[in-house]
């Protein structure tokens, strides 16, 4: 009797290890073809910015070109493309700074408290994970 419960579990250690196996196996190869693609994601990204870079350029030429067709002077046509592009500029600077609460995962810290509890955190945060501030 004692062997063929031994024999069982030995069974059930084999189907086990070969589980795990078998799913670290799998891992392993997604995990390679994830990099293999978000390497094909960061080349294709970095030709996308050269592309919109020069159409961004192209773009700003043409209205500094339309501007001097119309009477403005170059100089003044140049001023108004560098304050428009200035513009720009801090919108983007105040949407980042804006999205930057996202980054510290606030749901995820809740959730394993355990593993980031550091003493320096606040208590709660809200939902879009900026800081409560005591009424």
């Amino acid at each position: 009797m004692s062997e063929s419960w031994l024999g069982d579990l030995q069974g059930m250690a084999r189907a086990a290890r070969g589980m795990v196996s078998g799913r670290l196996l799998l891992l392993s190869l997604e995990l390679r073809r994830a990099r293999h693609g978000l390497v094909s994601l960061v080349i294709l990204g970095v030709v996308a910015a050269i592309a919109g870079a020069t159409a961004w350029i192209a773009f700003w030429a043409l209205i500094a070109a339309l501007a001097v067709h119309f009477g403005l002077s170059w100089p003044w046509a140049f001023a108004g493309v560098l304050v428009l592009n200035l513009l720009v500029l801090v919108w983007v600077a105040a949407a980042m700074k804006a999205l930057t609460p996202m980054l510290a995962l606030p749901a995820s810290r809740r959730q394993f408290h355990w593993l980031f509890n550091d003493p320096m955190d606040p208590e709660e945060s809200s939902a879009d994970g900026r800081t409560a501030t005591p009424p």
